[in-house]
């Protein structure tokens, strides 16, 4: 069927896919076959339509919010090129996920994501309650992509639903596949993508160090503290792949750490003199990896200023079960310690985690190994 009313374009082409049916429709970059993702019945015909399939079909998503929440939090460092490629016309290649049975997986090709930067696709994944679309270029396999609906094969069409015909596509070319599994993430195919975007650009964004924010109220207490210490074990950021820095969300700018602190750092033989307080900024969390509240009743301050860094939002106390590590503002010196020690084992315990971040994209295999730093603290 071929439909060129726009009124009525987005009810037929619901009614079709939650059916069980198979769509043409333009996407951004070619014509696409797309069907509801993990349905037998989709997933069958869409093999019969292609072919002899040599690779996974892609899943559409509607945005990069309904991706993260569908797959999981990604590792920062594909977040990283994640959001600067999506929306558009790109496919990123991810490890599956518990969510792909194996009946739906294919070799060991990993899972193509996109957010295409056209309105229909992305709206019909909302339109069918967020579900995934299934997407694979509109031809048999082994043939040339679509860019024209003119240039689809007669016969391909009828063996499908419903068609949509909107002229050439924007692109005019098939997406650039990149390979998000493993650095150096690798261009597996050229496509619609600027060179400024492309091999050179890709590295450097993934090799740079994890960004980790840490934040708490005044920044003078909890997050200078577990900022120096994860600093101190971490090292030097381009061997360790952590650089580390804490803002406060009512911070008073260029305040010392509170006198207690300062001591129990000075014990621990690790230097907090130096630290002056920050008042969090929008721009600071946008340019962050990970964000580390110090209490889940600041989640709220740090979305106003940023609701685009929620994905990137977790508790410093969380490996220890907390969901808020207390204020010893103006409290005594033994609070300070309690609260100090409780910092430190969630600092050691985030460190542990941001190490098998930094091993599961193979980012220190591009670094020069560096010894990791300890801290003693002093007699007396």
């Amino acid at each position: 069927m071929r439909d060129k009313g726009e009124g009525e374009q987005y009810r037929k082409l619901v009614e079709v896919l939650n059916g069980g049916g198979i769509a043409v429709i333009p996407t951004d970059t070619v014509y696409g076959l797309i069907g509801k993702a993990f349905d037998k019945k989709v997933f069958k015909r869409l093999d019969r339509i292609k072919g002899d399939r040599k690779l996974p079909y892609t899943l559409i998503f509607a945005s990069l919010d309904h991706l993260e929440s569908w797959y999981g939090h990604l590792n920062p460092f594909q977040r990283r090129v994640t959001r600067a490629l999506l929306p558009g016309p790109v496919t990123l290649i991810l490890p599956p996920n518990n969510k792909i049975s194996t009946g739906y997986r294919h070799g060991s090709h990993g899972v193509g994501v996109r957010v295409p930067s056209d309105e229909l696709t992305p709206k019909l994944c909302k339109l069918l309650s967020w579900q995934p679309l299934w997407a694979t270029s509109a031809n048999r396999s082994g043939e040339s992509a679509p860019i024209t609906y003119s240039e689809i094969d007669p016969a391909l069409l009828e063996e499908v639903d419903i068609s949509i015909d909107s002229g050439k596509t924007v692109y005019g070319t098939e997406s650039t596949v990149i390979d998000l599994r493993r650095l150096p993430f690798t261009i597996k195919r050229h496509g619609s993508l600027q060179e400024s975007l492309e091999r050179t650009f890709l590295s450097a964004l993934a090799l740079a160090p994890l960004k980790v924010l840490i934040v708490c109220r005044g920044n003078i207490c909890r997050s200078p503290m577990a900022e120096i210490l994860l600093r101190s074990i971490s090292g030097n950021p381009i061997r360790s792949g952590i650089s580390v820095t804490s803002a406060g969300i009512d911070a008073v700018e260029d305040l010392p750490a509170s006198d207690h602190m300062l001591k129990i750092a000075d014990n621990w033989g690790i230097d907090l003199s130096g630290h002056l307080s920050r008042r969090l900024t929008g721009e600071m969390l946008l340019e962050s990896d990970i964000i580390l509240l110090a209490d889940q009743r600041y989640y709220t301050d740090v979305i106003e200023l940023a609701v685009e860094a929620k994905n990137r939002i977790q508790l410093l106390g969380e490996p220890l079960g907390l969901e808020a590590i207390p204020d010893p503002y103006r409290k005594s010196y033994g609070t300070y310690r309690e609260i100090a020690s409780i910092i430190h084992q969630s600092v050691n315990a985030w460190k542990r985690k941001f190490d098998r971040y930094i091993s599961e994209v193979g980012w220190r295999s591009f670094q020069p190994e560096t010894p990791e730093g300890a801290i003693h603290e002093r007699a007396g």
